[in-house]
C-alpha cells in the first residue's frame, strides 16, 4: 500500500469508525468510493474491522471480508459470553476471587458489543489460588503452555478461545511503577452484585487502569485506534460523572497527568472528527503506525530508548545491563540459574551457545543496533 493509499484508507476507517460508535448513518457516496481492500487491511490491522462492518452496512452491501469479520466477531463474543460464565461459577464455587478486565467491561459500552472485538478474555484472580485457577481451567478444557512464568497465565482451548488469568495488572520488572501502584489492588475492589467473590473497580478506577494499560503498550511496541476508540467510548458514556478530584490525584501518582489530558483530547477529536492540531496529528501518526497490537520497529526503538535510559550516550551501560542479566529478569527467562546462583557463571557460556543455535545472528544485531542508535528527539 503507497502512503497515498495508506492516508485514504486511515483516513476513511477513521469516519466509519466514529460513524459506528455514533450511530450515525456513512455518507453513501463516499463509501462507494473507498477502497474495500486498503480499509479491510487496515482495519485488520488495528483489530477494528467489526466496527467497521457495523457502519458499512447501513449503506450497501458489506465487502465478503467485512462481513466475514462481522460474523466472526459475533461468534467468538458468544462463545466467549458462555465459556466466561462457567469459569466466573467455577471461580465462585471455589472461593476464588475474580475481576472481569478491560475489553469484557468495555464492549456493553459500544452501540453493538459486537463492534468491540477482542482476540482473548482477562481475568484477574487471586494470585494465592494460582493452582486452584489451574485445576479449573483444565477441568474445562483449557491447557497452559508457560504457566507461572509471568504476571498471566494463557489457557486456550480449541479452536480460538484463550483466557488470560491474571495474577498481577503489571510486571515488577517491565512496569515497576505500575506494579507497584496495583499491588494491593483487592483493597480498592468492589464487590458485585449477588456474587461472594466477583469484584470490579469504580469507574474512576477502571478508567486509570484502562489508560494505564494502554501507556504500558503505547510506551513500549505502540497500540492503535482500538484503544483510541475505547477511550472515546468510555469517557463520552462516564467521564463527566467521575471523581475528578480522585482522578487528579491518582494520575498524579501514576505520572499520568499529561498523558491522560492528550489521549482524551485525541480520541474526542478523532472521533468527532474536530481538526486536529500538529500535535494530535503527530500522535495519530505514531498510534496508526502501532496497530492493534504494536509494531516491532516502535517496540525495538521505545526499548532501547528505555533501557538507555532516554540517552543514547548510555550505551555502555545498556550493553553491560544485557550481559549481567539479575533480579526479575533471571527469574523470568531463565529459571534453573536463578534457583541455582552459584551456577551462575556457567550463564555466560550458555547464553551465546544458545543465541548461537536459534538466534545465529541476534547478538551481533543487538549490539549494531545500541550503536547506532540515536535519540528520537535528535
Amino acid at each position: 500500500m503507497t502512503d497515498e493509499h495508506l492516508m485514504k484508507a486511515a483516513q476513511d476507517l477513521i469516519y466509519l469508525l466514529s460513524c459506528a460508535v455514533n450511530n450515525t448513518k456513512p455518507d453513501s457516496e463516499r463509501c462507494a468510493a473507498m477502497e474495500p481492500e486498503d480499509l479491510y487491511g487496515l482495519a485488520e490491522y488495528h483489530g477494528v474491522a467489526s466496527a467497521a462492518a457495523h457502519a458499512l452496512e447501513r449503506t450497501a452491501e458489506l465487502p465478503r471480508a467485512f462481513d466475514q469479520a462481522k460474523k466472526k466477531a459475533i461468534r467468538k463474543l458468544a462463545l466467549f459470553d458462555i465459556e466466561r460464565a462457567k469459569i466466573l461459577d467455577a471461580l465462585e464455587q471455589n472461593g476464588v476471587w475474580y475481576m472481569p478486565l478491560k475489553g469484557i467491561i468495555l464492549k456493553d459500552l459500544y452501540p453493538k458489543t459486537a463492534m468491540r472485538e477482542m482476540n482473548d478474555n482477562d481475568i484477574l484472580c487471586d494470585e494465592s489460588k494460582a493452582e486452584t485457577v489451574r485445576g479449573i481451567m483444565e477441568e474445562l478444557g483449557y491447557t497452559c503452555d508457560l504457566y507461572g512464568m509471568f504476571h498471566h497465565d494463557v489457557y486456550s482451548k480449541p479452536p480460538t478461545l484463550e483466557f488470560e488469568m491474571h495474577r498481577a495488572l503489571f510486571r515488577e520488572d517491565t512496569s515497576p511503577l505500575l506494579s507497584r501502584y496495583y499491588s494491593g489492588i483487592k483493597d480498592r475492589l468492589l464487590p458485585d452484585d449477588g456474587k461472594r467473590f466477583g469484584c470490579h473497580m469504580c469507574d474512576a478506577d477502571f478508567y486509570i487502569y484502562l489508560l494505564c494499560h494502554m501507556f504500558k503498550h503505547y510506551s513500549n511496541a505502540g497500540t492503535g485506534l482500538r484503544s483510541l476508540l475505547d477511550v472515546y467510548v468510555f469517557t463520552r458514556e462516564r467521564y463527566a460523572a467521575l471523581d475528578r478530584d480522585y482522578l487528579s490525584k491518582e494520575l498524579e501518582k501514576l505520572k499520568l497527568t499529561e498523558f491522560e489530558e492528550n489521549i482524551r483530547g485525541l480520541a474526542h477529536d478523532v472521533f468527532s472528527r474536530k481538526e486536529l492540531s500538529e500535535s494530535q496529528r503527530g500522535m495519530l501518526g505514531y498510534l496508526l503506525a502501532s496497530g492493534s497490537d504494536g509494531a516491532w520497529g516502535i517496540m525495538e526503538h521505545n526499548s532501547l530508548l528505555r533501557k538507555m535510559g532516554g540517552d543514547s550516550s548510555n550505551k555502555r551501560r545498556y550493553l553491560l545491563k544485557r550481559v549481567f542479566i539479575s533480579g526479575e529478569s533471571l527469574q523470568k527467562q531463565y529459571p534453573f540459574f536463578y534457583r541455582h546462583k552459584a551456577l551462575y557463571p556457567l550463564l555466560f557460556l550458555y547464553r551465546p551457545v544458545k543465541g548461537a543455535v536459534t538466534h545465529p545472528k541476534g547478538i551481533i544485531d543487538e549490539v549494531k543496533k545500541v550503536i547506532r542508535f540515536k535519540k528520537s528527539e535528535e
